[in-house]
């Protein structure tokens, strides 16, 4: 009998165990042939407003393919999936419970069966509204982990940009120092000659050797940080360095003016975007219907025992209202201070996140600030340079100036170049800073203030 329930009762079971074998061979031979030209990639663009694939890849392009192969959203899209699952095992009704007493006497009386057989349902019934409060909080803390998902995702878009930042800085800086090279090797080739006629020491002309020497050293180091950055992007993307190299790059977005944004509307968006402190407020909530869950189980769940016995030839219909916990010793206080605390916890650390939000996007505007003026003096400076340079030129044609002169004059203007190089990325990193704290790209941000007023 028992032998028979137990097989009637897993042939009801639905789910089955589907094996998926798994090796670090298959793992690596997956990642060897990711591209950003596959077809994979190519639907998962359109269906995010790409119709196309990209001629050259920008921030946005690759933003999305480092959320199609990046390997972090995909584990936290496990970790989502496990937490929404939890919605299922909140909503489910605790199972009634069958027993089979069977009983044999030792000395029966004439004429009457030695055995004793029944069977007994044991239904759990739960009290006060616990099973709702049960799934508010699995709803919650699903919306807190979705929301923990986007700031995962915004975090890979950071990394990605920085990435990108440091690789558009390290390749113009390169390209600079290519051209200040020439500009050395002139000058010193100009200078030896002017020591062979007595007009310059050899001392003038050792300078200007070292000189060249220090821009040939830093035009390696440049293209040595520009290699570095370039594997840090492919990193991001979660993709291998020869399938970066397979595309064209467009970095010109961090050679863009910044639109203009007041600090209120960003201290309001601080707070109303970031997904951490979305998933914080979920969190805070689910809190609460845990406080809930702990409150109703001051009320003792029931069960009811409905069951039948043939006891030695007599049947006997039974009823049980059992499994009745009475709150003799407590009424469950410990666990409900235990969600109050984690309840204040959760308020805190809504407050903490808020008040990070706003120090984080005040000291990214007063950067974002100090760098643009800076630009603006260099650009200033650079332009004054550029007009000397102009005029130099003239001079020269008119044979009033040497060649030496344009082409000191030329490294001049190159340096200040390089020098507003510099700070452009100086304010780049801050922007980046200051869409780290609102989680959300600076231009959509004016858009959205656009759409305020």
């Amino acid at each position: 009998m028992l032998a028979l329930s137990c097989a009637v009762l897993s042939a009801c079971a639905t789910d089955r165990f589907d094996p998926q074998p798994l090796s670090a061979a298959a793992i690596a031979e997956i990642h060897e042939t990711r591209a950003l030209n596959s077809a994979d990639l190519q639907r998962y663009l359109s269906q995010h407003g790409t119709a196309q694939p990209p001629e050259r890849w920008g921030l946005e392009a690759l933003t999305l393919a480092a959320f199609y192969y990046n390997p972090e959203l995909e584990a936290a899209r496990a970790r989502l999936a496990t937490v929404e699952a939890g919605r299922l095992t909140a909503a489910q009704h605790p199972n009634p419970t069958l027993q089979l007493p069977l009983q044999g006497t030792l000395n029966p009386q004439a004429g009457t069966s030695p055995w004793t057989l029944g069977f007994a349902l044991d239904i759990p019934i739960e009290t006060g509204g616990r099973r709702t409060y049960r799934i508010n909080q699995a709803s919650q803390l699903s919306d807190a982990a979705r929301f923990s998902f986007a700031a995962s995702a915004w975090g890979v878009r950071s990394r990605l940009r920085s990435a990108l930042l440091a690789l558009w800085h390290a390749e113009a800086r390169e390209t600079l120092l290519q051209q200040q090279a020439l500009l050395d090797r002139d000058i010193a080739e100009r200078f030896e000659r002017r020591r062979a006629l007595g007009d310059v020491s050899a001392w003038e002309v050792s300078q200007q050797q070292l000189g060249l020497m220090r821009t040939q050293g830093e035009q390696l180091a440049a293209r040595r940080q520009a290699d570095n950055a370039r594997a840090t992007v492919a990193t991001a993307l979660g993709i291998g360095l020869p399938a970066l190299g397979a595309v064209a790059l467009d970095l010109s977005a961090f050679e863009q003016p910044l639109p203009p944004l007041p600090a209120r509307t960003l201290q309001r968006q601080a707070l109303l975007n970031r997904a951490d402190v979305a998933a914080a407020l979920a969190q805070f909530e689910a809190s609460q219907s845990a406080l809930q869950v702990e409150i109703a189980r001051q009320y003792p769940n029931i069960t009811l025992g409905p069951g039948y016995t043939f006891d030695q030839g007599a049947r006997r219909p039974g009823f049980t209202f059992g499994g009745l916990e009475l709150p003799l010793f407590n009424r469950n206080e410990g666990p409900i201070a235990e969600a109050r605390g984690r309840r204040r916890e959760a308020e805190a650390h809504i407050h903490l996140l808020e008040s990070q939000a706003l120090v984080e996007t005040d000291a990214a505007m007063t950067e974002c600030l100090g760098a643009q003026e800076s630009l603006r003096q260099r650009e200033t400076q650079l332009a004054e340079q550029t007009r000397q340079l102009s005029r130099l030129h003239k001079a020269f044609a008119a044979g009033q100036e040497d060649r030496l002169a344009v082409v000191l004059a030329e490294r001049l203007q190159l340096a200040a170049r390089l020098s507003a190089l510099d700070v452009r990325l100086q304010l780049q990193s801050a922007v980046g800073r200051l869409e780290d704290a609102l989680q959300q790209p600076l231009a959509m941000a004016a858009d959205d203030n656009r759409n305020l007023k």
